[in-house]
């Protein structure tokens, strides 16, 4: 149900008067709106499960190091231990990279073609792996190409690679402003619940 568009009053989070959206349904709007939603139902339900294989393991990936590596109460770990936080999610990732192979048709969903909107969920969360835990998809050749074929397709978002904006902030988020600076006073301060 979160998942679905419902209107275009809930694509991005700074569309929303600073009120937040779920990443996946952001993206799909994106993808409506520029035209990265594929037209076939095969390649539409392709996309939908790598929407799930790819919520489920960054979820793992927040869970991992906000409620128990980032955890002061934490009885697994007394303090974050990068080794094994990495190791710990890798156990995890592993049995999911053979989903996500499955899903590539080579080098994106589709095949030898453009990326639709889930090439562009996998590469935030490949890049995002990577970054957690280097090297973790490199014993994967589909994986690795699929990054290569990203970064040097002939379209805008390579031009976008080799510029300087590219390299600050992260990946596809801007630098600024941090999300924490446009949420009003109350609610920037303390834990949010």
């Amino acid at each position: 149900e979160w998942l679905k568009v419902k209107d275009d009053t809930s694509k991005n989070w700074m569309d929303l008067d600073n009120k937040m959206t779920e990443t996946i349904a952001a993206v799909r709007a994106i993808g409506v709106q520029w035209f990265l939603i594929p037209d076939d139902d095969a390649n539409k339900a392709k996309c939908e499960e790598m929407e799930k294989v790819l919520f489920s393991i960054m979820n793992t990936m927040v869970y991992l190091i906000n409620k128990i590596c980032f955890a002061p109460n934490s009885t697994e770990c007394q303090s974050f231990d990068a080794e094994y936080a990495r190791t710990r999610f890798m156990k995890k990732f592993e049995p999911k990279t053979k989903a996500i192979e499955d899903l590539l048709e080579g080098p994106f969903i589709m095949g030898d073609t453009l990326p639709v909107y889930a090439d562009y969920l996998l590469y935030a969360c490949l890049y995002d792996i990577n970054i957690f835990c280097p090297g973790a998809y490199d014993k994967s050749a589909k994986m690795s190409d699929f990054m290569e074929k990203f970064h040097s397709y002939p379209s805008p978002i390579r031009r976008w690679f080799k510029s300087n904006e590219s390299k600050e902030g992260e990946y596809i988020r801007p630098p600024v402003p941090h999300i924490m600076e446009l949420l009003p006073e109350e609610m920037g301060q303390g834990d949010i619940h």
